[in-house]
């Protein structure tokens, strides 16, 4: 099987000893507030859907990453992970400072450590990422609606966000495991927004006949008007495994996130 993005597979999950102690000492953190696609972003650096990133980019790699779609580091990364603030807000901390993420329920998510503080342009954003500065492209609309500032720094989780569909939330660690424990030595994933349909059966039978297993990953989460409800996708893709492709050479888990709508780069 091949190597983790970026060569290791990041896990930030403090141990259970260390999340007691920092809920202990809750209230002496300053604390930032996220929406539920923060969250979901959050989550996905600390289990290492986002390896090799262990958190939020610092000024230097989301500036490589819009220049060059790769990080400092020379790992291909099309795409900046950013956390945005307002200017209030950001005044208010330092570099070095650790602050508490929490959800708008004000429950703690991860410990963050910042380590830079730094403005940035949307209009560059947005005609870096997307190729256009039309607010009409949803995911243009989003950069202009962000802060004025973002923060960057290293993340620890203290309680893992929920699951929209907890059956089927399954880690990298956890994927890897069970790769092994079914023996596939060679796996193709297919990502979709999308419920199947001709093209990709055809496209995830063929990967069948050259791979040992299909891992299928639907992307789940804030989309665009108009396209189709998880749940749709979800039941569409269960019932052609059940009842359709090979017995166990299939596996089906979600990708939460927000669909940004950045082609090729997403």
């Amino acid at each position: 099987m091949i190597q983790p993005h970026g060569g290791s597979l990041i896990n930030k999950d403090l141990p259970k000893v260390e999340k007691k102690r920092i809920l202990k000492e809750i209230d002496e953190f300053e604390t930032i507030q996220v929406n539920p696609q923060t969250s979901k972003i959050i989550k996905n650096i600390g289990f290492g859907l986002f390896s090799p990133l262990e958190g939020f980019m610092s000024e230097n790699n989301y500036r490589y990453v819009l220049e060059h779609m790769y990080l400092e580091n020379n790992v291909a990364w099309p795409f900046p992970i950013v956390l945005d603030i307002s200017e209030i807000k950001a005044k208010s901390f330092n570099v070095d400072d650790r602050v508490i993420l929490t959800d708008l329920t004000k429950n703690p998510i991860a410990l963050m450590d910042i380590e830079d503080i730094y403005s940035y342009d949307k209009k560059e954003f947005a005609k870096k990422v997307y190729g256009t500065q039309d607010r009409d492209h949803p995911g243009v609309d989003s950069v202009f609606k962000m802060e004025e500032r973002l923060i960057g720094g290293e993340i620890f989780i203290i309680n893992e966000p929920t699951s929209v569909f907890p059956e089927l939330d399954l880690k990298p660690i956890e994927t890897r495991v069970l790769f092994k424990q079914k023996k596939w030595d060679r796996v193709v994933a297919f990502q979709t927004r999308n419920p199947p349909h001709l093209g990709h059966e055809y496209i995830q039978k063929a990967g069948l006949t050259y791979v040992d297993g299909l891992f299928i990953n639907p992307v789940i989460g804030k989309k665009k008007v108009g396209d189709f409800l998880d749940d749709v996708i979800i039941k569409a893709y269960q019932v052609l495994i059940d009842e359709y492709y090979p017995k166990d050479r299939v596996v089906l888990s979600t990708f939460e996130t927000e669909m940004r709508y950045a082609g090729p780069k997403e």
